[in-house]
């Protein structure tokens, strides 16, 4: 399903958010959000709160309504963070919006909000490095309890939920489903929260019916995004009993189960397959997956072109998302790479074309590198980044749902604090960072010391 009014953006959002920040002189070391970042929460949950109050009829919430809300909890998170931006991640800014702004006038359709979900990642991985790795564990187990809390209100009481949450109206109020969509649950969900006829339920039918649950997201993508977040959390962290780090592995399991989330079951698996071999440890491998997956769908486009059609979605499944995929990127020509010319198809449901026709190849490969190369603290770290390249591969297949706020704020928090200790034997660790961007050697994508740690 296409993320409309939720923001982001894939493998650039996720290069910008990881340079390294500069330490200022008295600064605290650890933020006042140290806890449960009530940030990552809000962001989150603004949607529910929200539609709630359009449920109501408090007011008719629009898209001009959610946008505001969300730039106001980015700008919060940037006012928590604004003292750790380094002058490399100024200069960089800089230069992207010059190119941004010249693109615009040769190509009036490129989405200027690539920039606003290029933030989303930057400061709220800010947030997590100046938070502790306890924090970000406390968050993910009071979200995860919130979400396990409104998910089965959601199946178990569906209409009542439907009463106090209209989350039809509120998808249609602003823009995503159109006015004149037909309504086939007769349900008050959104338009994907329900499997029905030809497309049955993947996971336990005959316990959860058609239902998709969506929980406090709304929506059933967000829901499995958030379990392979659960996912990769898990596996790259180990704080706490066993038993309650067992725990939180099925918990994140179940969200996919509720949602009926195909991605998300086959993005833990292929996780947790790249956790039990060293090449989480490669920088290379980081680097080379995104790349690798995005030439594979060419490929695949290449084999299956229909000369003188524009690509479309023909099968509303996976095979046929990642067809539409792959021809969109085949049916391309060199103008729609470097982000010149508008793509000929809309590109909401592909991340891959979403992200390179607003920003153009050469940025695109050049913020992916930036995220390879950030130097990783802790071995926490070091997978957690193997994890993320991972999860951009393969949701950037088949949408762009995992730029949301609703949980690319929890993403990047969490990387975050993964990164966030400093030795206290290495006190110009701190000083030092920003300097370590002006290297730029190619054996830097294989396996360093710093890796193996």
């Amino acid at each position: 399903m296409r993320h409309a009014s939720d923001t982001g953006i894939a493998m650039s959002a996720t290069a910008h958010a990881h340079l390294p920040h500069r330490s200022v002189a008295g600064a605290p070391a650890l933020s006042r959000v140290d806890g449960v970042s009530w940030l990552v929460v809000a962001g989150a949950i603004f949607n529910l709160v929200l539609c709630f109050i359009n449920t109501r009829h408090v007011i008719t919430v629009r898209s001009s309504e959610i946008v505001l809300c969300e730039l106001v909890i980015i700008f919060l998170a940037f006012i928590e963070v604004r003292n750790t931006i380094s002058p490399a991640v100024v200069r960089i800014t800089g230069v992207m919006i010059c190119f941004e702004i010249g693109a615009k006038l040769i190509n009036p359709r490129l989405d200027m909000k690539i920039l606003h979900d290029l933030a989303i990642a930057y400061v709220f991985y800010q947030l997590g490095t100046r938070s502790t790795l306890r924090s970000g564990e406390r968050t993910m187990w009071v979200m995860m309890a919130m979400i396990m809390f409104v998910g089965f209100f959601e199946l178990l009481f569906t209409n009542l939920f439907g009463t106090i949450f209209d989350v039809w109206t509120y998808y249609v109020n602003k823009g995503v489903i159109s006015s004149s969509t037909v309504n086939y649950s007769n349900t008050n969900l959104f338009i994907s929260g329900n499997r029905g006829a030809a497309a049955s339920r993947t996971f336990f039918q005959s316990i959860f019916g058609s239902h998709r649950v969506s929980s406090l997201f709304l929506e059933p993508d967000s829901l499995g995004n958030f379990s392979a977040i659960g996912f990769a959390w898990c596996l790259s962290t180990n704080l706490g009993s066993r038993l309650r780090h067992a725990f939180l592995f099925f918990l994140s399991a179940l969200c996919f189960v509720l949602a009926d989330s195909r991605f998300a079951s086959g993005c833990a698996l292929g996780m947790i397959l790249l956790r039990m071999t060293p090449l989480y440890r490669s920088r290379f491998v980081v680097f080379a997956m995104p790349v690798t997956v995005m030439m594979g769908l060419m490929l695949q486009g290449a084999n299956h072109e229909m000369p003188g059609i524009l690509p479309s979605i023909i099968g509303d499944n996976f095979s046929g998302r990642l067809l539409f995929s792959g021809r969109l990127l085949d049916y391309w020509n060199l103008s729609q790479w470097f982000a010149m010319a508008p793509s000929q198809v809309y590109t909401a449901d592909t991340g891959y074309a979403y992200i390179i026709n607003n920003l153009g190849l050469p940025l695109t490969l050049f913020l992916l590198a930036l995220f390879t190369l950030h130097p990783a603290r802790t071995e926490a770290a070091v997978s957690m980044k193997a994890m993320i390249s991972l999860y951009f591969s393969t949701s950037l297949c088949i949408g762009a749902s995992v730029f949301t706020i609703k949980t690319a704020a929890l993403l990047w928090f969490l990387y975050g604090t993964t990164n966030s200790v400093v030795a206290p034997s290495e006190p110009e660790a701190r000083e030092k960072a920003p300097e370590r961007l002006k290297s730029f050697r190619f054996n830097r994508l294989m396996p360093t010391a710093e890796h193996i740690a």
